[in-house]
């Protein structure tokens, strides 16, 4: 068998099934790169973080029956309580009584973590009555989560403002942190089944609460 010297052109029919081979390599290993690649963004960015919810979370996730409890739009809102192992109140109204979850069964149920000293916090407090005003005739709730102050200085506050909804004390703002411990303030809309429809973190306008709240409204 004859050799080619270095530099002569290779049988043609090889050069052809080199190249097919070749080919048929490069995209069998680009496949496998996107597939990697998508993977790890789907790791990376689960429903319901609060670093990928921005400052408006919209209501796209479709629930199942059964919805897994989270703070995510879609996800069964978390009850105000320990631990599996100890499940004891982390929430008390301002006369020291717990406040759970299925105290509000049935009704719309707007969650607003605030405090006093927390200026959008005071700023929105009399939209918030407002709208509670206009609607609490469909059965809507009102629960404002206070942060870490003492009952006092929150019943003195909400006395001075003429804020009748329900007022919980968040002592240990082990409430915030099982909804995620983003800022002051936040808002969660659920609905009469516990589930979230929808969120919204930081100060909002009348205008703003009225169009979140029809996630809630009459459901």
């Amino acid at each position: 068998m004859q050799v080619p010297p270095l530099g002569h052109p290779a049988d043609p029919g090889r050069r052809q099934l080199s190249a097919r081979r070749w080919t048929r390599r490069l995209t069998v290993g680009l496949g496998l790169i996107l597939v990697i690649a998508g993977a790890g963004y789907v790791a990376m960015v689960s429903p319901g973080d609060p670093s990928t919810a921005g400052r408006v979370s919209g209501s796209s996730l479709h629930p199942s029956d059964n919805p897994v409890t989270g703070t995510g739009i879609g996800q069964s809102a978390p009850d105000f309580v320990g631990p599996d192992g100890d499940r004891a109140p982390l929430l008390v109204s301002l006369d020291g009584n717990p406040i759970r979850l299925h105290d509000f069964a049935g009704r719309p149920l707007w969650i607003v973590f605030w405090a006093t000293w927390c200026t959008p916090c005071q700023q929105e407090a009399g939209e918030i009555r407002a709208a509670y005003h206009a609607h609490r005739d469909a059965g809507l709730a009102v629960l404002a989560v206070d942060i870490q102050e003492p009952a006092a200085a929150v019943r003195d506050y909400a006395l001075n403002h003429d804020l009748d909804y329900t007022i919980g004390l968040d002592a240990t703002a082990a409430v915030r942190a099982l909804y995620g411990g983003w800022g002051l303030p936040s808002h969660f809309f659920v609905d009469g089944t516990g589930v979230i429809r929808d969120r919204y973190l930081g100060q909002m306008t009348g205008q703003l609460m009225e169009q979140h709240l029809r996630a809630i409204i009459g459901s």
